[in-house]
């Protein structure tokens, strides 16, 4: 499975990030010092901007394409002297809103980095962006490595906006951290998210609230009945993530005419995301009370196909070869991985630095994982561009198919 001249690579890629360790981090704290929240498109947009000057720098020919009211994502291509095209997938947009950064900047604390987005995912960028920076000063056994980092990844429910330049790709390897035991991700679950909205009656609630028509009690049934969702199913889960109800400019002593709730669902095959979806919206009869729903999108699941399978063995493979062992699993949480996984490109998760407490204060990455883990992912480079992946057949769910 892992031919010489895989292990060769993997290796060089590996002793060439750890020699010059001090630059990769470097970058990481340039970046992570960088506030960039969903939808700060003047801050995404900045970050985007430097990190195009530095794959420039890298060998690579970086592209910034911008995306209506989203920011500009990153393309950044190192052409190779072989087959197989691979993406290394990023995302360069964080949860956490401005000011952030200044009040909890990157530092280093014994065998570990902290700061907003270390993890999730600007150490993944670190990691793409130095592997491809020593696959570049190599032998490029490789048709092409495209970098892709998206603007928008934690806001965006639907499909990656740039989704079309991956067309016959062979891998994408998505660059969110490993998880905490150091684990590479080889399944993850869908999500379905959702608003149901309640219409009800006002009254005065002192004067005459039997008049009234309460949507928010409404709605406290209903999200009663939705509670029982989690783990009906094998890997199904359901959480209600919000309960509104709105008096208009009437006050606390009106009853509530609106309301609307929103829940999150997580499962492991659409079939399941279907069928819960089709249980959302079996609400009962409330007696004055209207009710419609909203479907919010949501990615699909990353199914451990053979191909993926096929990859995370190499991985590991790979990995024990450079000293540093982890196995894969799977997860709940979701990633673009998904969408390009659904689209029928074998799609490895979790190759970023080992790390966790995403979206935390506490978020932190291991400094020992990531020059192993820039050898990790040269080492993938090499063996799809040696035709890895050449026995599994022809992509189920051709992009032009997954766009309509």
């Amino acid at each position: 499975m892992v031919t010489e001249f895989v292990r060769k690579e993997a290796r060089r890629v590996a002793t060439a990030a750890d020699e010059n360790i001090d630059a990769l981090l470097a970058d990481l704290e340039a970046w992570v010092n960088l506030d960039t929240p969903a939808l700060g498109i003047e801050q995404v947009d900045l970050l985007a901007e430097q990190l195009a000057q530095r794959l420039d720098e890298y060998g690579l020919k970086p592209e910034l394409v911008a995306v209506p009211e989203r920011g500009q994502y990153v393309h950044a291509r190192l052409q190779g002297s072989g087959e197989g095209r691979i993406a290394l997938l990023c995302h360069h947009d964080t949860v956490f809103p401005i000011g952030t950064a200044s009040r909890r900047r990157f530092r280093q604390d014994g065998d570990r980095a902290y700061g907003p987005g270390v993890a999730d995912m600007k150490g993944g960028i670190a990691i793409a962006a130095h592997a491809a920076r020593y696959l570049a000063a190599g032998p490029r056994p490789f048709g092409c490595v495209e970098i892709v980092s998206a603007s928008d990844e934690e806001s965006r429910p639907q499909i990656l906006r740039t989704i079309d330049r991956l067309e016959g790709f062979d891998a994408v390897l998505c660059m969110e951290c490993g998880r905490e035991d150091g684990s590479i991700v080889s399944a993850r679950k869908g999500a379905r998210w959702f608003r149901i909205h309640a219409s009800g009656r006002s009254a005065h609630a002192g004067v005459d609230p039997d008049s009234g028509h309460n949507a928010v009690e409404a709605l406290c049934r209903e999200a009663v009945r939705l509670a029982e969702l989690h783990h009906v199913r094998e890997g199904l889960t359901f959480q209600v993530t919000g309960l509104v109800g709105k008096n208009g400019t009437n006050g606390i002593n009106t009853v509530p005419a609106e309301a609307f709730l929103t829940g999150d669902i997580r499962a492991a095959t659409s079939d399941d995301l279907d069928w819960a979806m089709s249980r959302v919206e079996a609400w009962g009869s409330h007696n004055g009370i209207s009710f419609r729903s909203q479907d919010l999108g949501g990615p699909p699941p990353l199914v451990r196909t053979p191909a993926v399978g096929t990859l995370a063995r190499t991985a590991i493979a790979l990995g024990a070869e450079l000293g540093h062992e982890f196995g894969e699993t799977s997860t709940g949480g979701i990633s673009d991985g998904s969408w390009t996984a659904w689209c029928g490109i074998p799609t490895l998760d979790g190759l970023g630095p080992v790390g966790g407490r995403d979206h935390t204060p506490a978020e932190y990455v291991e400094l020992a994982s990531f020059a192993p883990r820039c050898g990790v992912v040269a080492g993938l480079v090499a063996a799809v561009g040696g035709g890895l992946l050449a026995a599994n057949g022809a992509q189920e769910h051709p992009l032009s198919a997954a766009q309509e």
